[in-house]
């Protein structure tokens, strides 16, 4: 669950702009509910926000994290590769390396641990104010107090994302082209 929830909110917020807004807003722990978004983001035409002071450029983070992956392993290069041209053994030669390094720099830029450090198949007691975000049925539940752990779940310990101090122009660019003289 909380994986599929967040690769959503990844691929929506690098996206589109409002998504990515609230997002962050809900990650600096903003009560979205009493805090509109449009309250506290400038509605922008263009560059420029409406009625307000220029906006500062900044790269989303959504960007910033799959920027970081692309310099790290390649990540985008490997996904947007035809595999179709080569054999099963050739894209596993290719992709373990790259898993690899994706893996260092997620665990460098985010933390990564487990959530809950018991074993899949063990007994995890489960408290009945257990945030939905923190743990997800699978099956029945029918309040029971305790479940076998399928998936150890995710958390990130620390997001250290580098700053972003380029042009406004360039905020979206993931990884640059690169050319060689002739």
């Amino acid at each position: 669950m909380r994986l599929g929830l967040a690769l959503r909110a990844f691929w929506k917020a690098m996206f589109d702009r409002q998504v990515a807004e609230r997002v962050a807003l809900a990650l600096d722990g903003v009560d979205l509910a009493s805090q509109s978004v449009a309250e506290s983001t400038p509605a922008v035409v263009g560059k420029e926000p409406v009625g307000g002071a220029p906006r500062e450029s900044a790269q989303s983070d959504a960007v910033t994290l799959l920027a970081a992956l692309q310099r790290d392993a390649r990540l985008v290069d490997l996904i947007h590769e035809n595999l179709d041209q080569y054999a099963d053994d050739q894209v596993g030669a290719a992709a373990r390396p790259c898993l690899k390094q994706c893996r260092q720099t997620l665990d460098r830029l985010l933390g990564i641990v487990p959530l809950v450090e018991v074993g899949d198949g063990q007994v995890l007691p489960v408290d009945a104010s257990t945030s939905s975000a923190r743990l997800r049925w699978v099956g029945e539940s029918s309040g029971a107090s305790q479940g076998k752990v399928v998936h150890h779940g995710w958390v990130a310990t620390q997001v250290q994302l580098p700053a972003w101090s380029g042009s406004a122009d360039d905020a979206l660019v993931i990884a640059p082209a690169q050319v060689q003289a002739p």
